[in-house]
């Protein structure tokens, strides 16, 4: 239904401590920072109590009261004037007229009338209490005139008095209040589960996982705070960074960097603090040294008190905006929060501070040099060019180069930014910089220094072309034109810039491609080779792995990205690889927002994220499928994917056949040395053809993985052979082999298939199963552990009982299945949890998916055998 009304989120605890209060002479005291949801949990309770039978006197605190009507009586008049209906008995009635008559200013003149008032109003809550229990609930009690004063008439009259309030020390009268109730509950942040079940409801309920998580990191100490975290997805989605994938709503990387809305509370309280504040919240946010011991340079900067400037600290900090550390450092605690308050500078104001306080710790000269770098670097082009300032920049980069090459790197890049072109040190930072930006992966800065190299016409044309390349591969951006038809047309230049135009042609790209294009970049260029690295060399051509690549040629001198579209694209490899499976779709759906043009490693990732779903939901895997061309230039990978999803869905004997309908594509680029998802394609047409029964296509399949890894080797074709040896002859040894050459490599699910495969072959298939099942367990995936079981149960044997912890899943969720297990209904479940049939029905779809279960018997009874496991 469309007006169907949902549970609210967490705070069970509360909910129901509030719940045995009910209709007993108490007076609960709901306590909690602004936003932290005091409202919402009122109005649950409520809701709650309303279906008790029990009637409820709603008087909230509104800003435009009367100041003078310290007993609130003004809002209980209104309240059951309002309330005809249910509170309108004669008795009432009679007494709210006599309340209503007294009511004026005149009332709180003297003593003697401001007790006759009170007595009336206590009159009128007996007189209600007589007719039926009820309770009292008052929100934001603390912003009333005489908090205590607010709630005395009914607390005397002995209703169930409920009031909401800001955090002690607001004002006296509130802490006050604090300690005259006979319970107080405190709110505080919210578990990520209940934050990220909080933002998919605020979304419709399509919100990709990986928003709650970068939602709460932005947040920093707010992240379990409801109405920040709300605000910030309203926020991303009024900046257009809530962007739909396929049926999620995914947020653009470059969207995890916003900030809380202006209009935020946290925001404006914090601006309202003066111009100081701001600043000071803005130069503790961006700098990487800024303390109380700055605080002299800082009033002297800006011509603040220096007094003032340290109370304007202290309050920060009591605002929880701050954090001061033992040593005094000052940072943000809250990185959306400081990006709020920041941006109420601007982007240009902000580097004028950074400059004014850079150009005031030169003048004083005492300035500790680290410090002052750090704000020469965070003025940058805000600061006029000084040839003077390259001396201090350089120093402290190289001083701090082993440390935290990152920030030495930033720092380089502002002393190349200050050093004239000219000047015989400009050849020697430009090169530093180039090569320090690529080790600590900043891709983005590494574009921007190049294209000013190549604007300025300074620097070595093919260290600025690898650096071009590297950079433009990186971030998913084409080289600029200028940049290209500035170093195009130079044999030394023709490698790297090969390599950029190949990638974003969609080319899938090798090892050799790599090393052709950036082995001169390299600094050490006399490394060994080993045994060891060959085989990685195959291995990262063989999966794709293009940073492994990168990592391969530069060696110590690449940093792997962490962000950009290789980072994401690397998680999502390395998870498959590993079996950390729960994470891919999200990452394939980010990766989708990531890099344009359309390159190879979207291919792979889609491939890969269908191979994922396949088992699990085929209709999604249809579509990720769909999205990579049937021509596409990972002939291998895709057919390794549309056979593996057709035969769990069509038949054997289809897949089957349209694999070898595929292999002649395939066999053709594997030819031109295109070996990516070839020994997975072939391991897959082996089984196909060995369940089939079919044993001359098995024998084909084996005869052309012999070829193959007798023209290309690696562990991996190797093992991929042995398999398929190991299904057409029925041969145990050759399945342990296989297993012994995938264990200790980067494919856990390959492991695992390998040791299904000695089970299927072996004369022990229960200890094979059991390595398999230890598999799946360490790597954490609960719907392998299920698959396994089910193809134990299959051939007859018993699967051990692995009784699930109960942190695999939430509380409401164990309530559920207790209540399936005794047979209840999904009505007769909503109404024992308090929710509607519709959420139930939604948990129940999500604990068949995550548990492998596929009805509500399977449920009950793997519960019962203490086999039920989840994925995360």
């Amino acid at each position: 239904m469309a007006n169907e009304r949902k549970a609210v989120v967490g705070r069970a605890a509360e909910l129901a401590a509030l719940g045995e209060c009910a209709c007993a002479d108490v007076l609960v005291l709901l306590r909690g920072p602004d936003g932290i949801g005091r409202t919402t949990v009122l109005g649950e309770f409520a809701r709650t109590v309303r279906e008790r039978g029990i009637r409820v006197v709603s008087l909230p605190v509104a800003a435009e009261e009367e100041r003078w009507d310290l007993f609130r009586a003004n809002a209980v008049t209104e309240f059951f004037r309002n309330s005809f209906a249910e509170f309108g008995s004669p008795k009432v009635l009679e007494a709210l007229a006599v309340v209503n008559r007294w009511c004026r200013p005149s009332a709180y003149e003297s003593t003697r009338s401001r007790i006759a008032l009170f007595a009336e109003l206590v009159r009128l809550f007996d007189q209600v209490r007589a007719e039926g229990p009820v309770v009292v609930l008052v929100d934001d009690v603390h912003t009333a005139a005489r908090p205590v004063l607010a709630v005395a008439a009914a607390r005397r009259a002995g209703c169930t008095v409920v009031a909401t309030s800001a955090a002690d020390g607001m004002t006296a009268e509130a802490t006050a209040l604090s300690g005259l109730a006979d319970q107080v509950l405190d709110l505080g942040p919210m578990s990520a589960e209940e934050i990220g079940e909080l933002l998919n409801r605020a979304s419709g309920g399509r919100l990709d996982v990986a928003v709650a998580p970068a939602v709460r990191a932005a947040l920093g100490s707010l992240a379990g705070h409801p109405a920040a975290a709300l605000a910030l997805l309203d926020q991303v989605r009024g900046e257009g960074g809530l962007i739909d994938v396929l049926g999620r709503l995914c947020v653009h990387e470059r969207s995890l960097e916003t900030a809380l809305p202006a209009e935020h509370d946290l925001v404006t309280r914090t601006t309202g603090l003066g111009d100081a504040a701001v600043r000071l919240v803005a130069l503790a946010a961006e700098a990487r040294w800024f303390g109380v011991d700055e605080l002299p340079v800082f009033a002297a900067a800006f011509g603040y008190d220096l007094a003032d400037s340290g109370a304007a600290v202290d309050r920060l900090v009591a605002a929880g905006v701050l954090r001061c550390a033992d040593d005094g450092a000052l940072s943000a605690v809250s990185p959306a929060l400081a990006n709020a308050v920041a941006r109420t500078l601007g982007a240009e104001e902000l580097r004028v501070v950074h400059r004014a306080f850079a150009t005031h710790l030169l003048r004083s000269g005492s300035a500790r040099p680290a410090v002052l770098a750090d704000h020469i670097a965070l003025a940058g082009a805000a600061l006029t060019r000084d040839a003077s300032l390259v001396r201090v920049l350089d120093r402290e980069a190289a001083r701090l180069r082993r440390v935290d090459p990152a920030l030495s790197a930033r720092w380089y890049r502002e002393a190349l930014r200050h050093c004239p072109a000219d000047s015989p040190e400009h050849e020697r930072l430009l090169w530093t910089v180039l090569h320090l930006l690529v080790r600590v992966g900043n891709h983005e800065l590494l574009a921007e220094v190049v294209e000013e190299a190549v604007t300025a016409g300074t620097g070595n044309r093919y260290e600025l072309a690898a650096a071009a390349a590297i950079a433009s591969v990186h971030t998913g951006r084409p080289l600029s034109a200028a940049v290209h038809s500035t170093l195009a047309g130079y044999p030394e230049t023709l490698a790297p810039l090969a390599f950029a135009a190949r990638w974003f042609a969609g080319t899938p790209i090798r090892v050799n491609d790599v090393a052709a294009a950036f082995a001169e970049f390299r600094i050490d260029r006399c490394a060994v080779v080993d045994v060891a690295e060959i085989e990685a060399i195959r291995a990262a051509d063989d999966h794709h792995d293009v940073v492994a690549m990168f990592r391969l040629v530069l060696g110590d001198e690449y940093g792997e990205p962490a962000r950009g579209p290789l980072a994401g694209y690397t998680r999502l490899l390395r998870g498959y690889l590993g079996g950390n499976w729960r994470s891919i779709t999200s990452e394939a759906r980010r990766l989708e927002l990531l890099a344009v043009p359309h390159v190879a490693i979207h291919d792979t990732a889609r491939l890969l994220t269908a191979e994922v779903l396949s088992s699990t939901d085929q209709k999604n895997a249809a579509r990720w499928l769909e999205l990579v061309d049937d021509d596409c230039q990972l002939p291998a990978l895709r057919a390794w994917t549309e056979i593996g999803l057709l035969y769990r869905t069509v038949g054997w004997g289809e897949a089957a056949e349209l694999g070898w309908a595929a292999y002649d594509r395939v066999r053709a680029e594997a030819e031109l040395d295109n070996t990516a998802g070839l020994r997975w394609f072939l391991a897959r047409l082996g089984y196909l053809e060995w369940t089939i029964g079919d044993n001359c296509a098995l024998a084909r399949v084996h005869t052309e993985i012999e070829r193959w890894h007798t023209r290309f080797g690696g562990s991996g074709m190797h093992a991929a052979e042995r398999i398929v040896r190991a299904l057409a002859a029925r041969d145990g040894a050759a399945a342990a082999e296989a297993v012994e050459l995938l264990r200790g490599g980067e494919n856990q699910a390959e492991l695992m298939r390998a040791c299904v495969t000695a089970a299927y072959v072996g004369d022990d298939p229960g200890t094979w199963y059991q390595e398999a099942l230890s598999i799946a367990k360490r790597l954490g995936e609960g719907w392998m552990d299920a698959h396994i079981r089910r193809m134990m149960r299959e051939m007859g044997m018993a699967p051990p009982r692995a009784r699930a912890a109960r942190d695999d899943f939430s509380e409401v969720e164990l309530r559920i299945i207790a209540l399936v297990k005794q047979g209840r209904t999904n009505r007769q479940i909503a109404t024992a949890v308090r929710m509607s049939e519709k959420t139930v029905e939604n948990y129940l779809t999500r604990l068949f998916s995550r548990t492998g279960c596929r009805s509500r018997l399977d449920l009950a009874a793997a519960s019962l055998e203490g086999r039920l496991v989840a994925q995360p």
